[in-house]
């Protein structure tokens, strides 16, 4: 990296409409003015409106930074510093899909996109052209980082790391992990540290630091006396209760990794237990796609208010290449190789846990031990996401399956065959080459 001047950033999925606050952090962040930022998307039309927003926001935030757009990701990629990758197959279409087919067959979720059926179409349709974008990467701008944003992120991550060179590190909702425990506590951020391990999505704090002192035990007891009742938290105090530590990020990402929160069937307790219990409107979701991206077109074409430029970059992606860039030091919570971090988790399994970025790259931080109670648990997922990487790396529809069998959702045979089938078949213009 060629720290003498500013970095070139490419965005690989950039026409989402939900990248547009990331945007304005990449664009408004005082340290990245004059850097190269390009935009790459398949969709064309998307790509122009993002790419009209970003110059927009240059412009009238006085900013040199230089913004492009282009369907051509290998002439984006020459010589990038990083690249940024927020790809989806499919969109709405096929989320709809993970979502509703499985519960066909008696998966149930909520976001579907890190287990079950969902989380593995959606890794069998993603890790392919993930894996052609890092053959490039390879070739055009091999010291490049990658910061992927794409669920499922283990899965994907770990398929990057076992099929090419590229330097990867994964960043989802643990960015967010003192935040959540901060607001739960009614203080500032800054005051609360967390060391916490496990996967994305699924991560357990085995320590919570309020002003660098020990309250683990203190916020346990809180939680328990004042959050048993709500319909939203309450899933995570019984996994408290049963297993001796707060997991994270939130109840309805935790919650998928367990059959019993999920689904119609009546197991003793009253339906209106959990408040995530449904599945998603996808009619709403569209139509508010639909308008936000005309908002945001009619900003980048200067007829609405774009509103003020960010006074500090939240996205963790940003903090976190800016760090790298200018020598910093920052903590983030991340998706990394394992590599001994967490001792009774395999070396080659993809972790979220606290790491430090910095000029030579991101490391990250040994945790020691997951407790006794859950590391059985987390264990046999990271078997499920091996599982998916060889899937999808091989495109073996006999691995998927194993794959499915592996995931503790399943119980049984014929619905996940069953399912596997419906999927493939509905999905098989995003899914070439599976045999």
């Amino acid at each position: 990296m060629q720290r003498d001047k500013k970095p070139k950033i490419v965005v690989i999925g950039a026409a989402s409409s939900s990248f547009s606050g990331l945007l304005a952090d990449l664009v408004g962040a005082d340290e990245l003015d004059g850097a190269e930022l390009a935009l790459v998307d398949i969709d064309e039309q998307g790509l122009e409106i993002m790419t009209a927003l970003g110059k927009r926001m240059a412009a009238e935030w006085g900013r040199q930074t230089t913004v492009t757009g282009t369907p051509d990701r290998r002439q984006a990629l020459a010589g990038a510093d990083f690249v940024l990758t927020t790809i989806a197959v499919g969109g709405v279409r096929t989320w709809r899909q993970d979502e509703e087919i499985p519960a066909k067959h008696g998966y149930y979720g909520h976001s579907v996109d890190t287990v079950g059926p969902g989380g593995l179409f959606r890794g069998l349709r993603l890790i392919p052209p993930m894996i052609d974008i890092c053959r490039d990467i390879e070739q055009l701008c091999p010291e490049a980082w990658v910061i992927n944003y794409s669920n499922p992120m283990a899965g994907i991550c770990r398929a990057v790391r076992k099929a090419s060179q590229v330097k990867i590190v994964g960043l989802c909702t643990a960015g967010f992990l003192p935040r959540q425990i901060a607001r739960y506590l009614g203080i500032e951020p800054g005051r609360v540290e967390v060391v916490s391990a496990g996967l994305n999505h699924w991560v357990w704090a085995l320590k919570i630091l309020l002003d660098g002192e020990d309250f683990t035990e203190q916020f346990n007891q809180k939680m328990r006396r004042e959050k048993a009742d709500d319909p939203y938290v309450r899933s995570s105090v019984e996994l408290l209760d049963i297993f001796g530590c707060w997991p994270m990020p939130g109840p309805n990402h935790v919650a998928e990794f367990f059959a019993y929160f999920y689904g119609p069937d009546d197991d003793g307790r009253d339906d209106a237990r959990y408040a995530f219990r449904k599945g998603h409107d996808f009619d709403e979701r569209l139509k508010k796609e639909k308008q936000l991206r005309a908002d945001l077109k009619a900003q980048g074409q200067g007829s609405q208010p774009l509103g003020h430029k960010p006074e500090e970059a939240a996205g963790e992606a940003v903090r976190m290449l800016l760090s790298m860039w200018f020598n910093g030091r920052t903590l983030h919570y991340a998706n990394v190789q394992n590599d001994g971090l967490v001792t009774n988790l395999p070396g080659h399994a993809i972790v979220e846990v606290p790491v430090i970025a910095d000029a030579n790259g991101v490391r990250g931080l040994h945790v020691g031990p997951l407790p006794d109670s859950v590391v059985g648990l987390v264990q046999a997922r990271c078997a499920y996401y091996e599982l998916l990487a060889d899937a999808a790396l091989h495109k073996s529809r006999k691995v998927a399956l194993q794959c499915l069998m592996a995931d503790a959702l399943t119980n049984s045979i014929p619905r996940a065959r069953a399912c596997m089938d419906e999927m493939f078949q509905v999905q098989a213009e995003f899914l070439p080459g599976y045999q």
